[in-house]
């Protein structure tokens, strides 16, 4: 299990632990405030009202995902938004939903430039291996939120580009854990081979920052 790697004899394995629960807690609280702070700008009041623009990983992830985190390596988030109160809404569904996994597009740009800065400047192995898994672990939640199948996000940015009307909303009341079970199932069969994708961008990312730093 996970939690087993925090009382190994092994350094590595206690580094490793940490590393994801760190990187989890900033890339998941991050993304939910992406949501809430759009939704807040698109004129709905519900993020601030129910507290969610903050810092505090027990608003947006809740006990339950906080345990899972730290003893399976797995967990998530919500926002609560009022889709009704967007100014644009249409559009401003689809730029709530793509805020989410945009921030994860960024955190993996910049932990891509601190790897590339870690290395050039020689730094501790645990720096360089920190930056790669900030830059890989928030490309594989973009490219798995945006799958567009309910809850993830890409489904609020399908629906806002397309405006899928009542299918929309029929699709979208469906049962969350058949979303959850759909996705696994497209990713571990790898009809969607998310992990590969991901292990393609995030080389690409370090590369393209390592060009630069070497340049500058």
């Amino acid at each position: 299990m996970f939690v087993d790697h925090l009382f190994s004899e092994n350094p590595d394995d206690v580094v490793f632990y940490v590393e994801v629960v760190a990187v989890s807690f900033v890339s998941i609280v991050l993304h939910e405030l992406g949501h809430a702070l759009t939704a807040t700008w698109e004129g709905d009041p519900t993020p601030k009202i129910r507290g969610h623009l903050t810092w505090d990983p027990r608003v947006h992830m809740g006990w339950i995902s906080i345990v899972l985190l730290l003893v399976a390596g797995l967990g998530f988030g919500s926002t609560p938004v009022n889709r009704s109160m967007f100014r644009h809404r249409r559009w401003g569904e689809a730029l709530v939903s793509f805020a989410g996994p945009a921030v994860n597009l960024m955190l993996a740009v910049v932990g891509s430039f601190a790897l590339a800065v870690c290395v050039r400047a020689q730094a501790p192995h645990f720096a360089v291996s920190f930056w790669w898994a900030m830059t890989m672990w928030n490309v594989v939640l973009f490219l798995f939120n945006m799958i567009p199948i309910p809850p993830f996000d890409g489904f609020g940015v399908l629906d806002g580009v397309v405006d899928l009307g009542d299918v929309g909303r029929q699709i979208r009341g469906a049962s969350v854990m058949v979303g959850w079970i759909v996705a696994s199932v497209l990713v571990n069969l790898r009809v969607i081979p998310i992990f590969d994708w991901a292990q393609s961008i995030a080389t690409g990312l370090v590369r393209i920052a390592s060009s630069a730093v070497w340049i500058a």
